[in-house]
């Protein structure tokens, strides 16, 4: 069995119920039901049956509620290594990415600075305890202002941190399109971060992925079923080489078929896709669990290629690929 990679990694989205519950009550954030039953009951779009068998909080709700629960270093320690932690045991991962919102932690009264050494220390733990490796990515919050985003990613770039690869663009689309953040991806290509984007999940258009990669300088996207509405844009990505980062599994469940669909046909045209869990302790999901999904959907296509796609798309040196390339296939194939 093959050990995997996971890029698609929002850190509040791997966060156990348990350590919620801890950490609520340590800052004595209130949660409007005890944590794991909070959980169960994530749900951004219910259906009308599901409706009258509530209540049912958003996962962006529980994001906030999440986020307000982690205020000190020793809280992102903590949580990034318990993230790795649970992917080795439940996935076999080897390496992941996590996606976090500075902003939306600056705003609670966290700084920048807290942030990152807390996940510097929880990275270094899980590769001395677990043998698994990491990086970070400083999401951009999708509902904040275009001058927000710009400041963020100065921040960023003020203090830098070794774990600290690149930015991306998180929440929810329709809140903030890709086009508002130019001036603030720009800022963090001149200065040498890695850049990823949502687009193509909630706005009904490919044009969002067109826009992330010419105007955003996204190497990579994060989601990208829309661009299956245009033929010509799947075509130009498939020339390109980009690797779209899927994941089956939503809180928006009446749209998990869809998903399931979508990706195969991504497949089928020619896009190359890697199998991330997103927001495994929230849906929940495992990364091993996905990855089955991928192989029911896309027979046409194994385990190791998925894998191939993740390891190029990594935000690593082309040294650390060709590391990680060994891990998991031997030295015949670094």
């Amino acid at each position: 069995m093959l050990s995997l990679i996971d890029l698609h990694l929002h850190l509040p989205g791997t966060v156990r119920s348990q350590t919620l519950a801890e950490l609520a009550a340590k800052h004595e954030v209130a949660l409007p039901l005890p944590a794991d039953e909070l959980y169960s009951r994530i749900n951004s779009d219910p259906t009308d049956d599901e409706k009258g068998r509530g209540p049912w909080f958003p996962l962006l709700r529980v994001y906030e509620l999440i986020s307000a629960s982690l205020r000190t270093r020793d809280d992102f320690a903590r949580v990034v290594f318990e993230a790795l932690e649970d992917g080795k045991y439940d996935s076999g991962i080897c390496y992941a990415e996590l996606a976090f919102s500075p902003s939306v932690h600056i705003q609670a009264g966290t700084a920048y600075t807290e942030m990152t050494a807390g996940i510097e220390l929880g990275l270094a733990r899980a590769r001395q305890e677990l043998g698994v490796d990491g990086r970070a990515i400083a999401a951009i919050n999708r509902e904040d202002s275009a001058e927000v985003a710009v400041d963020m990613v100065k921040t960023v770039v003020e203090n830098p941190s070794p774990d600290v690869v690149g930015i991306g663009l998180d929440f929810y689309e329709l809140a903030g399109l890709p086009e508002k953040f130019a001036e603030a991806f720009q800022l963090a290509g001149e200065h040498g971060l890695h850049r990823t984007a949502h687009a193509g999940e909630h706005a009904p258009t490919a044009s969002t992925v067109q826009i992330a990669i010419e105007k955003l300088g996204c190497e990579r996207i994060d989601h990208g079923y829309q661009i299956l509405r245009s033929p010509e844009i799947v075509a130009r990505c498939a020339e390109l080489g980009t690797i779209f980062n899927v994941a089956f599994t939503t809180s928006r469940r009446a749209l998990i078929g869809w998903r399931r669909e979508s990706v195969a046909a991504m497949i089928e045209s020619g896009l190359r896709v890697s199998i991330n869990s997103d927001d495994p302790a929230l849906f929940p999901t495992t990364l091993r669990r996905e990855m089955g999904i991928a192989r029911e959907v896309a027979p046409s296509v194994n385990e190791t290629w998925f894998v191939e796609n993740s390891i190029d798309a990594a935000f690593l040196d082309g040294f650390e690929k060709a590391k990680l390339r060994e891990r998991i296939f031997g030295s015949s194939n670094a």
